[in-house]
């Protein structure tokens, strides 16, 4: 059995955190546990500053969008979804961190947050209707229970905050995807 927790010489985290010695399985189970206990989720996500593990999962979740992207949309959009999530990522947490000012923790506390439901809306952005609903889900309901359990700040202000934010974003890109 492999030791959990954040040493010097592991990127293994906590409960919440991916598991790069086994992709696919910690994939499925952190989707399942972030679909059924969002809050649970959440508070077992390490508060630790260590990029590796939520970076390594958005290239996973990237690698697997580019597939879906190639066979639904062309060679263009999956090199678009393998090269774009990280460093799109980490800009919506600059401004998710400034919509949400305040509370316990910093911009690589919320980039954590940001970085589990970002990685498993890629693949749901090939299908058309469900990737409005999807990005709605994710990045207003997700992100908000995310931001309220770690940030410690109130459902109702990292909610609205999350809403602005989503909400800007769809605006922003509606005009750009087709479906």
């Amino acid at each position: 059995m492999a030791k959990r927790g954040y040493t010097q010489d592991t990127i293994r985290g906590g409960a919440s955190e991916w598991d790069i010695s086994r992709p696919f399985s910690s994939y499925l189970k952190l989707l399942g546990r972030l679909l059924v206990h969002p809050i649970r989720f959440f508070e077992l996500l390490p508060k630790v500053p260590d990029p590796r593990a939520p970076s390594l999962f958005l290239v996973f979740s990237s690698l697997l969008a580019a597939l879906v992207w190639f066979f639904a949309g062309g060679f263009y959009p999956a090199l678009a979804a393998l090269l774009l999530p990280l460093p799109l990522s980490l800009a919506l947490a600059g401004a998710y961190q400034l919509a949400a000012w305040g509370g316990r923790y910093g911009y690589a506390i919320v980039w954590r947050v940001l970085a589990y439901p970002f990685g498993y809306l890629l693949p749901l952005t090939t299908i058309p209707g469900l990737r409005w609903v999807a990005t709605v889900y994710a990045g207003v309901v997700l992100l908000a229970v995310g931001l309220a359990v770690v940030k410690e700040i109130t459902f109702g202000r990292a909610f609205l905050s999350c809403l602005v934010v989503t909400g800007l974003l769809l605006f922003a890109v509606y005009p750009a995807l087709p479906g």
